[in-house]
Protein backbone atom coordinates (compact mmCIF):
# COMPACT_ATOMS: atom_id res chain seq x y z
CA UNK A 1 0.00 0.00 0.00
CA UNK A 2 1.22 3.48 -0.87
CA UNK A 3 0.96 5.71 2.17
CA UNK A 4 -0.78 9.06 2.03
CA UNK A 5 -1.04 12.05 4.39
CA UNK A 6 -4.08 14.03 5.50
CA UNK A 7 -3.17 17.61 6.49
CA UNK A 8 -6.11 19.21 8.26
CA UNK A 9 -6.85 22.52 9.89
CA UNK A 10 -8.71 22.27 13.19
CA UNK A 11 -11.14 25.12 13.84
CA UNK A 12 -14.14 25.24 11.48
CA UNK A 13 -12.65 22.35 9.48
CA UNK A 14 -12.03 19.14 11.42
CA UNK A 15 -13.74 20.58 14.49
CA UNK A 16 -17.36 21.65 14.71
CA UNK A 17 -18.35 25.13 15.85
CA UNK A 18 -18.69 23.64 19.34
CA UNK A 19 -15.03 22.50 19.17
CA UNK A 20 -15.92 18.80 19.02
CA UNK A 21 -15.81 16.26 16.17
CA UNK A 22 -18.73 14.52 14.54
CA UNK A 23 -18.98 10.75 14.89
CA UNK A 24 -18.62 10.21 11.14
CA UNK A 25 -15.50 12.37 10.96
CA UNK A 26 -13.88 10.51 13.85
CA UNK A 27 -14.65 7.15 12.21
CA UNK A 28 -13.13 8.27 8.91
CA UNK A 29 -9.94 9.42 10.62
CA UNK A 30 -9.79 6.16 12.59
CA UNK A 31 -10.06 4.17 9.35
CA UNK A 32 -7.35 6.06 7.50
CA UNK A 33 -4.88 5.81 10.39
CA UNK A 34 -5.72 2.12 10.93
CA UNK A 35 -4.89 1.58 7.25
CA UNK A 36 -1.39 2.97 7.86
CA UNK A 37 -1.83 6.46 6.46
CA UNK A 38 -0.54 9.58 8.20
CA UNK A 39 -2.45 12.53 9.62
CA UNK A 40 -0.99 15.97 10.32
CA UNK A 41 -3.10 18.28 12.46
CA UNK A 42 -2.21 21.67 11.03
CA UNK A 43 -3.19 24.87 12.81
CA UNK A 44 -2.34 28.39 13.82
CA UNK A 45 -2.77 27.18 17.41
CA UNK A 46 0.26 26.70 19.67
CA UNK A 47 1.34 23.10 20.23
CA UNK A 48 -0.21 22.54 23.67
CA UNK A 49 -3.59 23.75 22.42
CA UNK A 50 -3.35 21.32 19.51
CA UNK A 51 -2.56 18.46 21.87
CA UNK A 52 -5.69 19.34 23.84
CA UNK A 53 -7.80 19.16 20.65
CA UNK A 54 -6.11 15.89 19.65
CA UNK A 55 -7.64 14.22 22.72
CA UNK A 56 -10.92 14.12 20.77
CA UNK A 57 -9.42 11.60 18.34
CA UNK A 58 -9.29 7.98 19.59
CA UNK A 59 -6.27 7.10 17.46
CA UNK A 60 -2.70 6.10 18.38
CA UNK A 61 0.15 8.60 18.25
CA UNK A 62 1.91 6.50 15.63
CA UNK A 63 1.61 8.24 12.28
CA UNK A 64 0.26 11.44 13.86
CA UNK A 65 2.03 14.78 13.48
CA UNK A 66 1.40 18.28 14.77
CA UNK A 67 2.03 21.32 12.60
CA UNK A 68 1.57 24.22 14.98
CA UNK A 69 1.85 28.01 14.82
CA UNK A 70 0.98 28.23 11.12
CA UNK A 71 3.77 25.88 10.12
CA UNK A 72 6.43 27.24 12.44
CA UNK A 73 6.71 23.95 14.35
CA UNK A 74 6.44 20.33 13.17
CA UNK A 75 6.40 17.64 15.85
CA UNK A 76 5.96 13.86 15.86
CA UNK A 77 3.19 12.94 18.30
CA UNK A 78 4.73 9.49 18.77
CA UNK A 79 8.27 10.54 19.68
CA UNK A 80 7.92 14.20 20.58
CA UNK A 81 10.77 14.94 18.14
CA UNK A 82 10.76 18.44 16.69
CA UNK A 83 11.23 17.99 12.96
CA UNK A 84 11.31 21.70 12.14
CA UNK A 85 11.26 25.03 13.99
CA UNK A 86 11.00 28.48 12.39
CA UNK A 87 10.68 31.45 14.74
CA UNK A 88 10.40 35.20 14.48
CA UNK A 89 13.45 37.17 15.51
CA UNK A 90 13.27 39.13 18.73
CA UNK A 91 13.60 42.34 16.71
CA UNK A 92 10.60 41.38 14.56
CA UNK A 93 8.63 40.48 17.66
CA UNK A 94 9.33 43.84 19.28
CA UNK A 95 8.36 45.72 16.12
CA UNK A 96 5.05 43.85 15.73
CA UNK A 97 4.06 44.33 19.37
CA UNK A 98 4.83 48.04 19.27
CA UNK A 99 3.05 48.61 15.96
CA UNK A 100 -0.10 46.96 17.30
CA UNK A 101 0.11 48.93 20.54
CA UNK A 102 0.40 52.22 18.67
CA UNK A 103 -2.65 51.22 16.59
CA UNK A 104 -4.62 50.51 19.78
CA UNK A 105 -5.01 46.81 18.94
CA UNK A 106 -4.42 43.95 21.37
CA UNK A 107 -1.37 41.87 20.44
CA UNK A 108 0.39 39.10 22.31
CA UNK A 109 3.30 36.71 21.91
CA UNK A 110 4.02 33.25 23.30
CA UNK A 111 6.53 31.23 25.21
CA UNK A 112 6.40 27.55 24.27
CA UNK A 113 3.89 27.00 27.09
CA UNK A 114 2.03 30.28 27.67
CA UNK A 115 0.54 33.41 26.17
CA UNK A 116 2.44 36.59 27.06
CA UNK A 117 0.43 39.83 27.03
CA UNK A 118 0.67 43.30 28.51
CA UNK A 119 -2.74 43.11 30.18
CA UNK A 120 -5.87 41.03 30.40
CA UNK A 121 -8.11 42.56 27.72
CA UNK A 122 -11.54 41.55 26.39
CA UNK A 123 -9.69 40.38 23.27
CA UNK A 124 -7.51 38.05 25.31
CA UNK A 125 -10.53 36.70 27.19
CA UNK A 126 -12.23 36.06 23.83
CA UNK A 127 -9.18 34.18 22.53
CA UNK A 128 -8.89 32.04 25.66
CA UNK A 129 -12.40 30.69 25.20
CA UNK A 130 -10.75 28.40 22.63
CA UNK A 131 -7.04 28.50 23.47
CA UNK A 132 -6.74 27.35 27.07
CA UNK A 133 -3.12 28.25 27.69
CA UNK A 134 -1.87 29.95 30.85
CA UNK A 135 -1.22 33.68 30.59
CA UNK A 136 1.80 35.69 31.73
CA UNK A 137 1.13 39.43 32.08
CA UNK A 138 4.03 41.82 31.73
CA UNK A 139 4.51 45.44 30.65
CA UNK A 140 7.59 44.24 28.79
CA UNK A 141 6.60 41.15 26.84
CA UNK A 142 9.99 40.47 25.27
CA UNK A 143 11.65 40.41 28.72
CA UNK A 144 9.53 37.34 29.54
CA UNK A 145 10.50 35.43 26.38
CA UNK A 146 13.46 33.08 26.80
CA UNK A 147 13.58 32.72 23.01
CA UNK A 148 11.74 34.36 20.10
CA UNK A 149 8.13 33.21 19.60
CA UNK A 150 6.83 31.29 16.63
CA UNK A 151 4.27 34.04 16.02
CA UNK A 152 2.51 37.10 17.37
CA UNK A 153 -1.25 37.48 17.24
CA UNK A 154 -3.26 40.69 16.95
CA UNK A 155 -6.95 40.61 17.88
CA UNK A 156 -9.74 43.13 17.33
CA UNK A 157 -13.33 42.55 18.39
CA UNK A 158 -14.37 45.49 16.19
CA UNK A 159 -14.18 43.48 12.98
CA UNK A 160 -11.91 42.63 10.09
CA UNK A 161 -11.36 46.22 8.95
CA UNK A 162 -9.35 46.94 12.10
CA UNK A 163 -6.93 44.02 11.79
CA UNK A 164 -6.66 44.60 8.04
CA UNK A 165 -5.70 48.22 8.69
CA UNK A 166 -2.89 47.04 10.98
CA UNK A 167 -1.83 44.47 8.39
CA UNK A 168 -1.73 47.07 5.62
CA UNK A 169 0.36 49.43 7.74
CA UNK A 170 2.87 46.65 8.40
CA UNK A 171 3.14 45.31 4.85
CA UNK A 172 5.97 47.60 3.60
CA UNK A 173 8.13 46.61 6.56
CA UNK A 174 7.11 42.93 6.65
CA UNK A 175 7.42 42.07 2.96
CA UNK A 176 9.79 39.15 2.42
CA UNK A 177 10.38 38.21 6.05
CA UNK A 178 7.07 38.23 7.98
CA UNK A 179 3.70 36.89 6.80
CA UNK A 180 0.58 38.81 7.84
CA UNK A 181 -2.60 36.79 7.35
CA UNK A 182 -6.10 37.09 8.79
CA UNK A 183 -7.10 33.66 10.08
CA UNK A 184 -10.57 34.96 11.00
CA UNK A 185 -12.30 38.33 10.83
CA UNK A 186 -10.84 39.12 14.27
CA UNK A 187 -7.36 37.56 14.21
CA UNK A 188 -4.21 38.70 12.41
CA UNK A 189 -1.52 36.01 12.39
CA UNK A 190 2.05 37.34 12.18
CA UNK A 191 4.72 34.71 11.61
CA UNK A 192 7.95 34.11 9.65
CA UNK A 193 7.57 34.18 5.88
CA UNK A 194 9.75 31.06 5.77
CA UNK A 195 7.04 29.18 7.71
CA UNK A 196 3.41 28.82 6.58
CA UNK A 197 1.22 25.75 6.34
CA UNK A 198 2.09 25.05 2.70
CA UNK A 199 5.82 25.07 3.39
CA UNK A 200 5.29 22.79 6.38
CA UNK A 201 3.22 20.40 4.28
CA UNK A 202 6.06 20.07 1.77
CA UNK A 203 8.65 19.73 4.52
CA UNK A 204 6.80 16.92 6.31
CA UNK A 205 5.95 15.10 3.08
CA UNK A 206 9.65 15.20 2.14
CA UNK A 207 10.64 14.01 5.63
CA UNK A 208 8.29 11.02 5.30
CA UNK A 209 9.22 10.48 1.63
CA UNK A 210 5.62 10.87 0.51
CA UNK A 211 5.01 12.42 -2.93
CA UNK A 212 2.85 15.52 -2.97
CA UNK A 213 0.35 13.68 -5.16
CA UNK A 214 -0.35 11.52 -2.08
CA UNK A 215 -1.21 14.47 0.15
CA UNK A 216 -4.68 15.85 0.90
CA UNK A 217 -5.26 19.07 2.80
CA UNK A 218 -8.38 20.66 4.25
CA UNK A 219 -8.96 24.17 5.55
CA UNK A 220 -11.33 27.09 5.77
CA UNK A 221 -9.42 30.36 6.12
CA UNK A 222 -6.80 32.48 4.38
CA UNK A 223 -3.97 31.06 6.49
CA UNK A 224 -4.87 27.67 4.94
CA UNK A 225 -4.45 28.86 1.34
CA UNK A 226 -0.79 27.88 0.98
CA UNK A 227 -1.62 24.38 2.29
CA UNK A 228 -4.59 24.00 -0.06
CA UNK A 229 -2.39 25.00 -2.99
CA UNK A 230 0.56 22.79 -1.99
CA UNK A 231 -1.33 19.51 -1.51
CA UNK A 232 -2.07 17.00 -4.21
CA UNK A 233 -5.73 17.57 -3.34
CA UNK A 234 -6.81 20.70 -1.50
CA UNK A 235 -10.31 20.74 0.01
CA UNK A 236 -11.91 23.96 1.27
CA UNK A 237 -14.88 23.95 3.58
CA UNK A 238 -18.06 25.46 2.16
CA UNK A 239 -18.17 27.54 5.34
CA UNK A 240 -14.71 28.91 4.57
CA UNK A 241 -13.41 32.24 3.29
CA UNK A 242 -13.70 33.23 -0.35
CA UNK A 243 -9.90 33.06 -0.66
CA UNK A 244 -9.73 29.51 0.69
CA UNK A 245 -12.54 28.33 -1.58
CA UNK A 246 -10.88 29.90 -4.63
CA UNK A 247 -7.51 28.27 -3.84
CA UNK A 248 -8.89 24.75 -3.37
CA UNK A 249 -9.29 21.94 -5.87
CA UNK A 250 -12.75 21.23 -4.47
CA UNK A 251 -15.20 22.65 -1.94
CA UNK A 252 -17.26 20.54 0.44
CA UNK A 253 -21.01 20.34 -0.07
CA UNK A 254 -21.64 20.33 3.69
CA UNK A 255 -20.07 22.43 6.43
CA UNK A 256 -17.86 21.42 9.34
CA UNK A 257 -20.87 20.70 11.55
CA UNK A 258 -22.28 18.21 9.03
CA UNK A 259 -19.45 15.86 8.02
CA UNK A 260 -18.28 17.95 5.10
CA UNK A 261 -14.89 16.24 4.89
CA UNK A 262 -16.07 12.65 5.15
CA UNK A 263 -16.82 11.95 1.44
CA UNK A 264 -13.41 13.31 0.43
CA UNK A 265 -11.61 11.25 3.07
CA UNK A 266 -13.43 8.09 2.00
CA UNK A 267 -12.54 8.67 -1.64
CA UNK A 268 -8.92 9.84 -1.31
CA UNK A 269 -7.93 7.18 1.22
CA UNK A 270 -10.10 4.39 -0.27
CA UNK A 271 -12.00 3.89 2.97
Amino acid sequence: MEKKIFFTDLDETLLTREKTMTEATVKAVEKLTAAGHYIALTSGRPLDSMIEARSLLPIPDRGLYYIANNGGLIVSAETGKRISEIRLTMEETTYLLEAASQAGIHCHAYTDKAIVARQNTPELEFYRRTIHLPVILSDHITDVLDQPPFKCLAISLKGRAHVEALRDSLLPWARGHVSLICSTDRLLEMFPAAAGKGTALKRLADHLQIPLSHTMSAGDQDNDISMLEAAGLGIAMCNGSAGARAAADAVTLRDNNHDGLVPFLEDFFDL
